[in-house]
């Protein structure tokens, strides 16, 4: 993989079927005195999981360069990304503490379309593009650089991350 990561095009993202209900995002304040954890569910009245974040206590590193206690709380927002699996954390400009990184994890067993990968050269079915897929964050315009993950091939990735900004799921293509 180049130094700068790879284009949207080098990827290929895991996109929600195309009759899924909608995930709601929400707003929320994490603080460093205790664990938060928040769920992302689709529209579908099953409570149906779409992401999970899950926040340690400490996990909140600098905000903007200042650094936080653990008396400190930012309000954060979590935003799906329409049609894929997605987020948007912000505010933009914080980092999470090394020793407690907090914990996304893409639920996909109901609603990912791993039929996205049928055709594709690199892939030879819908589990071989589970199993490659990984968490990517969006390092510059157009640019994305694997967080890693792991998971249960087709039904859960879990990835840790080290700062807010746009995450998917994908594998290269």
């Amino acid at each position: 993989m180049p130094s700068g990561g790879l284009a949207t095009s080098d990827l290929l993202v895991l996109p929600l079927q195309a009759t899924a209900p909608p995930p709601g995002g929400t707003s929320f304040y994490v603080s460093n005195a205790r664990a938060t954890t928040r769920n992302l569910i689709h529209s579908d009245g099953f409570n149906t999981l779409f992401a999970r974040l899950e926040f340690p206590s400490g996990s909140l590193g600098s905000l903007d360069g200042r650094v936080l206690g653990l008396s400190d709380s930012v309000l954060v927002t979590v935003s799906p990304e329409p049609g894929v699996y997605g987020v948007r954390l912000s505010p933009t400009g914080l980092r999470f503490a090394s020793l407690g990184r907090p914990l996304l994890t893409f639920s996909y067993a109901r609603y990912g379309n791993l039929s996205v990968a049928l055709g594709s050269t690199r892939y030879p079915d819908a589990a071989a593009y589970a199993r490659a897929l990984e968490v990517w964050r969006e390092s510059a315009l157009d640019r994305w650089t694997s967080v890693g993950g792991s998971g249960t091939a087709g039904t859960e990735l879990r990835a840790s991350l080290q700062e807010a900004g746009t995450y998917i799921a994908a594998a290269p293509k």
